[in-house]
């Protein structure tokens, strides 16, 4: 080794000392603004069967934790900070899907502003590990002045990146454990079972029906419907009182809410069922959120 390359021992001043405190003290900054980034990008999404939510975050915490810092940044920038498609669940389903998903509100101008931000801060940090050893010989030399301007600069842009991110993990993080207070109260038991009904395919064809099969007077009957899902899809009516906690298609038109039931008087002297949609079906069509119900997706926003 040359005796340019090899490291310099140095006569310890407090100048120098105040140095390398500033350096560590930004080292610091650094490390947890890297570990924000981590959160926000492990933690802002969520998606699957309800059995399967806590083995999916740690896969995703994971595969973040392997992440550059530069990575990090990209990829909440790409998903946090802009809107993402609806997410889709598998069209047969025997669980309920649960969904969690944060997103900050913001314009275009933000995003690409706070990119820029963040590449910088990434090329900051980049600097003061790889490439501050000339400011570091210099403050040894005598001229710590320089060393120190340049130390403090950088922690103001870390500091100001690292409360905004403090920001959102905070806002992310109360949205969780809101999400998760009310799934475990009794009316999120009820809403869960609802979503899970809403979203089975026996209530779809039971809509679809209504409407393939509707009177002049807007009502269908129950017992045609019940005929073509026991020649169409025969399983769909087997045991559902195991399934769906109601003896017959009946119950479960009443529990799913999204249907109008009355009885009528046959000309023989007897009653039968008759159904039509409500708003809350036709609500659903209009927003594609049979997904979304089966999902249980929730959507934090806040706002820079």
């Amino acid at each position: 080794m040359s005796d340019e390359a090899a490291p310099r021992a140095h006569v310890r001043t407090p100048e120098s000392d105040e140095v390398l405190r500033r350096i560590g003290r930004n080292v610091v900054i650094f490390q947890q603004v890297e570990l924000l980034l981590k959160f926000l990008n492990a933690h802002s999404e969520v998606i699957g069967p309800a059995s399967q939510l806590s083995a999916r975050v740690e896969k995703q915490v994971a595969a973040v934790h392997k992440n550059t810092m530069g990575e990090l940044a990209g990829k909440l920038a790409s998903s946090v900070l802009q809107p993402q498609p609806e997410h889709q669940s598998p069209e047969d389903i025997d669980e309920v899907w649960f969904g969690f998903r944060f997103s900050v509100g913001v314009d275009a101008e933000f995003v690409d502003r706070h990119d820029q931000q963040m590449r910088a801060l990434v090329d900051a940090r980049n600097d003061l590990i790889h490439h501050f050893l000339p400011r570091w010989q210099s403050a040894v030399n005598g001229d710590s002045d320089g060393a120190l301007a340049y130390l403090d600069a950088q922690r103001a842009d870390a500091v100001r990146m690292m409360e905004r991110l403090q920001g959102w993990a905070h806002s992310l993080e109360a949205g969780r454990k809101q999400l998760a207070a009310f799934w475990a109260s009794p009316e999120g038991e009820r809403q869960m079972e609802l979503a899970f009904l809403q979203g089975s395919r026996l209530v779809a064809m039971l809509g679809e029906i209504a409407m393939r099969t509707v009177r002049p007077d807007d009502w269908a009957l129950l017992s045609t419907a019940g005929q073509l899902i026991k020649r169409e899809a025969p399983a769909e009516l087997e045991d559902l009182r195991k399934r769906f906690g109601y003896p017959n298609l009946k119950g479960v038109l009443l529990a799913s809410e999204l249907f109008d039931v009355t009885e009528e008087p046959t000309l023989g002297g007897g009653m039968r069922t008759i159904y039509r949609i409500n708003e809350r079906y036709e609500l659903l069509m209009r927003h594609e959120p049979a997904a979304a119900q089966r999902d249980g997706a929730d959507t934090g926003s806040h706002r820079p």
